[in-house]
């Protein structure tokens, strides 16, 4: 075991957020948690989960970042989908047990692709009675573990985009491929069962992959085991250095700046993932202040040099670095628009702190 981990040692410096690739057969928590050793960091969270059969983007909130949780859950989502017609299962999913069957096989292309259609724009989704929502405070699936019957929750939401890729028949199997761009809080497992229903032939989700949340992209992110790959390559150097003598200790900042530059475009920055807004770096001393809750006022700007924009509204949003510029402090608001600070004195509140990120 290394040095860093026997005194507990972690790195709250690295701060964005990792795009990661997720594979089949592990939950949203179990790569929370592998990537947090790893990376050797204090906090990690995701911005929305995915089941454990599903693949595919799942964006994680390093240390400070997790602050911003709420920004990337109610993004919309994008999904690529094997729909299986003809089996219905209990939990929607392949890991159910099969409720139902019918021969699909006269179920035409044409047929699936106008059916799919028919989903376009906002529709009622009854919750799968497996699912994470609660109902009088317990979670659905553990009502349905239990054989406990419950009113299952009705809600809107929205398919903003969705279309037939292609069909697969084979065995006397129907596997349609779809592609579907929806609102937050969408489940594709229950929009599959309803699919089957449609058709009159039944149907549950057999694949899921996750292909974007907001304007984070798949293509961008890394896979879980090049970043397993990369920790066990630099432990096995660091284990050969404490075996020939050298003490290796942990240092934080070397660890944040290491797996920065390893991860590269697949580590969104905060500034970034807000929308490329300013970046203003802290004095030590106001850094301190803010960290504590203290908004920003007119007086402070003159210690803020040349990083405050010429030009800036009322509501608009800047991130706030620390003096070496190693990690962000806070997210901030313009309490007023930069043309009205000449009317105003020193004491008044210029930015607002929206988050500190700690």
């Amino acid at each position: 075991m290394s040095r860093a981990r026997r005194t507990g040692k972690v790195d709250k410096l690295l701060q964005g957020v990792l795009l990661v690739d997720k594979p089949a057969g592990l939950t949203s928590h179990d790569v929370c948690q592998r990537v947090k050793s790893r990376l050797r960091i204090g906090k990690v969270g995701h911005g929305g989960t995915l089941d454990p059969f599903a693949t595919g983007l799942l964006p994680l909130l390093l240390n400070g970042t997790t602050r911003l949780m709420p920004q990337l859950q109610n993004q919309d989502k994008g999904y690529e989908a094997v729909v299986r017609l003809g089996q219905r299962t209990d939990t929607m999913d392949p890991t159910g047990t099969v409720l139902a069957e019918q021969d699909p096989s006269d179920v035409t292309d044409e047929a699936i692709a106008a059916a799919v259609q028919e989903f376009l724009g906002e529709y009622s989704q009854t919750v799968p009675r497996y699912a994470a929502a609660r109902v009088d405070g317990k979670r659905l699936y553990e009502y349905a573990r239990a054989g406990e019957d419950v009113e299952l929750p009705v809600k809107v939401v929205e398919i903003s985009a969705i279309e037939m890729l292609s069909v697969r028949r084979a065995e006397g199997l129907v596997d349609a491929s779809i592609q579907v761009e929806c609102s937050a809080g969408t489940y594709v497992r229950a929009l599959a069962d309803d699919l089957g229903e449609k058709l009159g032939v039944g149907a549950h989700l057999l694949t899921l992959r996750r292909i974007r949340t907001g304007s984070l992209s798949v293509q961008d992110s890394i896979s879980l085991d090049a970043i397993c790959e990369q920790n066990e390559q630099w432990r096995e150097q660091r284990q050969a250095l404490q075996n020939g003598g050298e003490r290796v200790p942990f240092v934080a900042e070397h660890n944040a700046a290491q797996w920065r530059e390893f991860l590269a475009g697949s580590l969104i920055p905060v500034a970034d993932l807000l929308g490329g807004v300013p970046t203003l770096r802290l004095s030590g001393k106001l850094a301190d202040r803010v960290r504590s809750g203290q908004h920003l006022r007119k007086g402070d700007l003159s210690a803020l040099g040349a990083g405050v924009p010429d030009a800036f509204k009322e509501g608009d949003s800047m991130v706030l670095e620390d003096p070496a510029g190693v990690c962000v402090v806070a997210v901030v608001r313009a309490a007023c628009a930069s043309a009205s600070l000449v009317r105003r004195d020193s004491s008044s509140v210029v930015f607002e702190v929206q988050r500190i990120l700690r």
